[in-house]
């Protein structure tokens, strides 16, 4: 583990993606220190280590293609970093990781990163959905490189999971345990074998206690919010009046500005509006309002808001 604050001043900078740099690391320049960026989102604590024993097992698997990783850490700064083993890069790629630092357009780069490798890439994902790892790769060229001796390499780690973008609170797994045992099982050497299962077991024991913190966090944040039911039927009672049928229909025949003017059935459907809206925001964000509760009343919302509309040029238009 890294400790005190992360100090790149005087490390030759190597690389640089949208939220790392890597640099070649000093003491041992056949390793290199890839680390976060100021402001780039961070993994959890167990994320961080999960990613560690995730890409140890990967690197088992496919050894010509995976880059090894030697440790993790997070820096009393909030640094996060990985020390790994350092893969010559080809002309494109350094001319890519060139046009980053400086600016310039990396797109001839891009190009020519592409020509190098060939069907390497494709091989590289192929091999790598093979074990379980398909919906855990990034395809952007800079992500792969080819040594001296023609070895395709994936360079970057694997996140073990992420934030369910589906689920507020769950966790979506980048991994597939099934088929990443079925791969560990075929590995010929038992030594190395062995300490993959060891690896794979302490991942899913990270998992899990990853699941019930996030579960302990959403259960304590239920608890602290406020009760949505009055603010509910008091938000349907302001909006129930204008989206009767005939409400609505006088609403829409108002075409002009100068009709809207005049139209105090407009002005109050325009005040229900406001009230809707800030109301919405207080219900998402501090009760426990459910998620087809909080969509309905959105719907509601935009039914009322098509049919006010907004002044624009003098008439009303609705095409929003």
């Amino acid at each position: 583990m890294r400790f005190g604050n992360f100090e790149s001043t005087g490390q030759e900078l190597l690389g640089e993606g949208a939220d790392r740099k890597t640099f070649i690391n000093p003491v041992d320049a056949e390793k290199v220190i890839s680390a976060t960026k100021e402001g780039a989102e961070k993994d959890t604590h167990r994320q961080l280590k999960g990613r560690f024993y995730l890409t140890k097992i990967v690197h088992a698997l496919l050894p010509k293609n995976i880059p090894n990783v030697y440790q993790v850490g997070e820096s009393r700064d909030g640094i996060q970093s990985a020390d790994r083993q350092r893969i010559s890069h080809t002309t494109g790629h350094a001319h890519l990781q060139k046009a980053r630092q400086s600016g310039g357009s990396e797109e001839s780069a891009r190009k020519q990163i592409i020509e190098e490798m060939g069907e390497g890439m494709t091989d590289v994902t192929l091999k790598l959905s093979d074990i379980g790892l398909g919906f855990n790769i990034d395809e952007n060229v800079g992500n792969y490189t080819k040594d001296e001796t023609g070895n395709m390499h994936y360079l970057e780690s694997f996140s073990p999971w992420q934030a369910d973008a589906t689920s507020p609170g769950g966790l979506e797994v980048l991994f597939n345990e099934e088929t990443l045992r079925t791969a560990i099982d075929g590995i010929p050497d038992q030594e190395t074998k062995k300490e993959c299962v060891k690896h794979l077991g302490r991942l899913m024991e990270l998992l899990a206690e990853e699941q019930r913190e996030q579960q302990r966090v959403q259960e304590e944040h239920k608890m602290g919010l406020m009760e949505c039911g009055p603010q509910v039927k008091e938000l349907e009672t302001i909006l129930a009046p204008f989206l009767m049928e005939d409400a609505l229909v006088m609403l829409h025949a108002i075409k002009t500005e100068e009709e809207a003017e005049k139209s105090n059935e407009r002005k109050s459907a325009e005040i229900a509006l406001t009230i809707t809206r800030n109301r919405l925001a207080i219900l998402k964000n501090k009760t426990n309002i459910s998620n087809e509760e909080y969509i309905t009343l959105c719907q509601k919302y935009e039914i009322l808001s098509r049919a006010v509309g907004m002044v624009n040029r003098g008439v009303i238009d609705r095409s929003r």
